[in-house]
């Protein structure tokens, strides 16, 4: 009994040293959990935010590609009178959304309208401005393919070719078109006279993908040059 009448005694004199402890320091824990809670908050806002952005973001650029889809369709002297319209709907979503998923698909859609005007550098250019934008998209790679065929239709085969390279180094067995990009490695170090280099690829193009589709034309592009 007495060993219970202490035990008691022992729980009030430490309840009665936490409660004083905290009536001394309530102003102090009261700050730390409003420090707390205004973490949360601000997390909390800025995810809000972050979500709201991304959002509107993509609500604008699913409006311009409608804009941009319209435009397709529309004759060539009509295409001519809009164009500006759409160029200035693409870099207002540039403009308000820097960095972000609509402001490369606004450079991507971009590069189509000088794709389709056959302006062949200034679309390879806003095409790699596009990928640009997040390398680690699946965008990315096709922007980069396209910019690539742009300007091999602008006769500028080197810069058609370093691109081709980086897809290959820093998509492979991500993108599943890189065989294509292998082979054109192997086309244009052929077309710019560097017959080794162009061996060279063909035979990475066959060791890597043999199942390809590409790989039949690498094959028989290295029976040809041997």
């Amino acid at each position: 009994m007495t060993d219970k009448r202490h035990e008691l005694k022992g729980k009030e004199k430490f309840l009665s040293q936490l409660t004083s402890f905290l009536e001394k320091n309530k102003t102090v824990l009261w700050i730390i959990l409003a420090v707390i809670v205004a973490a949360i908050v601000i997390v909390a806002v800025i995810d809000s935010v972050s979500d709201r952005k991304a959002n509107e973001s993509a609500l604008r650029i699913e409006s311009v590609q409608k804009d941009y889809e319209e435009w397709m369709r529309l004759e060539e002297d009509e295409k001519n009178e809009k164009q500006q319209e759409l160029f200035d709907k693409l870099d207002s979503v540039t403009d308000d959304y820097p960095a972000s998923y609509a402001a490369q698909r606004a450079d991507y859609l971009k590069g189509g309208v000088y794709f389709q005007n056959e302006e062949w550098t200034k679309a390879a250019e806003f095409f790699k401005a596009s990928a640009e934008v997040n390398r680690n998209s699946y965008l990315a790679p096709i922007a980069l393919m396209l910019s690539a065929s742009s300007y091999e239709n602008a006769g500028e085969y080197h810069e058609a070719l370093d691109i081709y390279i980086d897809v290959y180094k820093n998509y492979d067995k991500i993108y599943p078109d890189v065989p294509r990009a292998m082979l054109s490695i192997g086309r244009l170090n052929e077309q710019l006279g560097d017959k080794s280099a162009a061996i060279d690829a063909y035979n990475n193009l066959l060791d890597e993908y043999p199942g390809s589709g590409w790989a039949s034309f690498a094959r028989t592009k290295v029976i040809q040059l041997d």
